[in-house]
């Protein structure tokens, strides 16, 4: 095989630029970086996963030699802050020193090689010598023909794909890929390990204002306790892989960042890629990997399994968990937040910040992909670090007190639909999501707005208070204006058995009305006003 399409010349990753996007080389994205308004890939799962190779370059280079270009490591906290700021206060990468690094490695990154292909092992096969088609790694496709109506694209554009596009399936592939049967290939193995790392882990990923910015944001050099994280080296300082599984724990985080979960090929007719090898490659237990940065954990609810990394739900907005984002108050707690946020807790950045969430949602054995979760906040970076602790345990609170006053919501919609007359198990509310959804833009800009060393606190919450119980009461009183005359007149209904008898009680709007606005002061207390 003949070696083709070089990544770090050839024009292959997707960036925003102004309000166009193009498809530019790694090197001259590292060049222009601080032009670029962001990664634009085809999935925000993608622009993930190609994240994570741009700051296994940026380790590559700077945990080798400094700004200037002298040989040095980082052995130590204080040397990693200084490394860090240098290069933050620069705006820009020193381009020659990333260029010097790629060059040597520049072997390890061509997309086809009869040696060692970029994320792929050489010369993988099945038994009958076949492959798969590309929409195998074509993570917005469905693999399946009769299911091409799902998707916008379809016919020839599903049929191959561009050098450029390839490369960028294929990394997402490492990352993202579902588990279950994979190809059976000559000297591996089909199954076991379930999804990729990242499939893993509800990912979390500071945004700056541009590409350089985000690039520098999630280029962590020390741990939650001011000490170096083991850092290691990404898959083109090593050996190529084999057909073979290792079974192997990761011991550094640039190991993550460049994992080859899937042992794959591509293959290529008249500059298209037309196919696809993919089996399983090194997969590992998940617990306790706190090396990895970009995810927060908890302890799993079963015995000695750990800790876990926490997963995003596509049922719940990203505002809703900000407990495992902020700042713990806790030192014995039982989570832990990504790395990432506490390394910008130490580095002392002021400003606004966007924090994104990106994830999968798998079913059915994680043998399939039920929904892609993409979510953001906007935050002030204050939040984030010491300073936010105090104002961490306010907003906790006040999200918990939110989820009390929908609940109530919801306990006021089925009291209605049973003073009604409606069947118990045939309920299906809808209030909570109207409620959750109303919610949604009010609460973000609310926390946009906190400046932890300024904004009074008891003001500040009051107008949360506030916000929340108009919209929730507001939702309520349509529930009750809409219950209709049944509702109004009521009727007996069974609470259970108790001490041998069928207890009664009456329901009617009346009394579902007067719980709920009970329920409401308890929560907000009456100063909040209803409007």
């Amino acid at each position: 095989m003949e070696m083709k399409f070089n990544l770090l010349d050839e024009p292959w990753i997707l960036v925003r630029h102004g309000t166009t996007v193009k498809e530019v080389s790694l090197k001259n994205l590292f060049r222009h970086a601080h032009e670029y308004h962001s990664l634009a890939g085809e999935l925000p799962t993608q622009d993930a996963a190609i994240l994570r190779v741009l700051l296994a370059v940026l380790y590559g280079t700077f945990t080798k030699a400094d700004t200037d270009g002298k040989f040095a490591e980082i052995k130590d906290y204080d040397e990693a802050i200084r490394r860090w700021k240098s290069l933050w206060e620069r705006a820009c990468f020193p381009i020659e020193l990333i260029e010097q690094y790629l060059d040597e490695y520049c072997d390890r990154f061509w997309l086809f090689h009869p040696e060692s292909p970029f994320f792929q092992v050489a010369g993988i096969r099945t038994a009958k010598n076949d492959f798969e088609p590309v929409t195998k790694i074509m993570a917005h496709v469905p693999s399946r023909p009769e299911r091409m109506f799902f998707t916008e694209l379809s016919g020839k554009a599903v049929e191959s794909l561009s050098f450029a596009q390839a490369a960028r399936w294929l990394i997402h592939l490492q990352a993202w890929d579902y588990a279950g049967k994979k190809n059976s290939i000559m000297g591996g193995v089909m199954d076991g390990g379930g999804t990729g790392w990242c499939g893993k882990l509800g990912v979390v990923y500071p945004v700056g204002a541009n590409l350089f910015e985000t690039l520098m944001l999630n280029l962590v050099f020390a741990d939650r306790s001011s000490q170096m994280i083991r850092l290691g080296a990404p898959i083109w300082e090593e050996e190529p892989r084999t057909v073979e599984k290792r079974d192997l724990i990761p011991k550094s985080y640039v190991e993550l960042l460049t994992w080859q979960s899937r042992r794959t090929r591509l293959f290529y007719e008249d500059d298209r890629v037309n196919g696809v090898i993919s089996s399983y490659g090194d997969v590992f237990d998940k617990k306790n990997t706190f090396i990895e940065q970009m995810s927060g954990w908890h302890e799993s609810s079963q015995k000695g399994k750990g800790h876990i990394p926490n997963l995003h739900l596509s049922s719940r907005s990203m505002w809703r968990d900000l407990g495992a984002l902020l700042p713990q108050s806790d030192e014995g707690s039982k989570t832990r937040r990504p790395g990432v946020l506490d390394w910008l807790s130490e580095l002392e950045i002021n400003g606004i910040i966007n924090l994104c969430a990106v994830g999968y949602e798998y079913g059915a054995m994680q043998g399939i992909v039920n929904e892609l979760i993409s979510d953001s906040i906007t935050l002030n970076t204050k939040l984030l670090a010491e300073l936010g602790k105090d104002w961490a345990v306010n907003i906790i609170g006040l999200i918990d007190s939110t989820e009390k006053a929908v609940n109530a919501l919801g306990s006021l919609e089925f009291d209605l639909y049973q003073a009604a007359g409606g069947d118990r198990a045939k309920f299906k509310g809808r209030s909570r999501e109207q409620a959750y959804f109303s919610l949604d833009e009010p609460f973000r800009a609310w926390l946009e707005k906190i400046i932890p060393d300024s904004s009074p606190v008891l003001d500040t919450s009051n107008q949360w208070k506030i916000s929340a119980k108009r919209i929730i009461a507001k939702i309520g009183e349509d529930l009750i204006a809409e219950a209709g005359d049944a509702a109004l007149v009521g009727r007996e209904l069974d609470k259970g058995k108790g001490k041998g008898k069928v207890e009664k009680y009456y329901m009617s709007a009346a009394i579902a009305s007067m719980r709920f606005w009970k329920a409401l002061i308890d929560v907000f207390g009456k100063e909040a006003p209803n409007e």
